[in-house]
């Protein structure tokens, strides 16, 4: 509804099948490791890492961060991702302001809700901003128009 082709990706073979998520447009199981083998990234994709697997989201973080990728949405606290970036540090992995950029965690904005659709309406809410090029704030808190005006095309062809 958010106008997003939606693809899920497993990394538990028997759970990522068709039947689990019919509403998904694709449905890919494969290894954080092989996950750019496996599909194709590129500025028009946004994703949200959501493996509950420590060692599967830093797999997965470094291979999109690898990527045109403008999204990368990481389920879980400020501290675990702290903890995400002292272990690349161990390794002598490092990534530039601009890689970090694109990596939204905890993932969505603070809208106060717990529920799970509650959760998923403020991380749509984020992509779709970032799609927009848009710091989220309170449309009362906005000057001008609250959309950019689109001019008619006259072609009566």
């Amino acid at each position: 509804m958010a106008d997003f082709r939606v693809t899920v990706v497993g990394f538990r073979g028997a759970t990522a099948t068709p039947d689990r998520f019919p509403n998904a447009a694709d449905v890919h199981s494969t290894s954080p490791a092989r996950i750019r083998d496996t599909l194709d990234f590129d500025a028009n994709t946004y994703v949200v890492v959501a493996t509950h697997n420590f060692v599967d989201d830093r797999i997965v973080v470094d291979e999109l961060l690898r990527t045109q990728v403008p999204y990368i949405g990481l389920m879980g606290p400020h501290e675990r991702f702290e903890e995400m970036l002292d272990d690349f540090k161990t390794e002598g992995k490092t990534f530039s302001s601009d890689e970090l950029t694109r990596l939204f965690t905890p993932v969505g904005l603070d809208l106060g809700g717990g529920s799970p659709y509650q959760i998923a309406l403020s991380i749509v809410s984020e992509i779709v901003a970032v799609r927009n090029d848009r710091d989220p704030k309170h449309l009362r808190e906005r000057e001008g128009t609250i959309h950019d005006r689109v001019t008619p095309s006259m072609d009566t062809d």
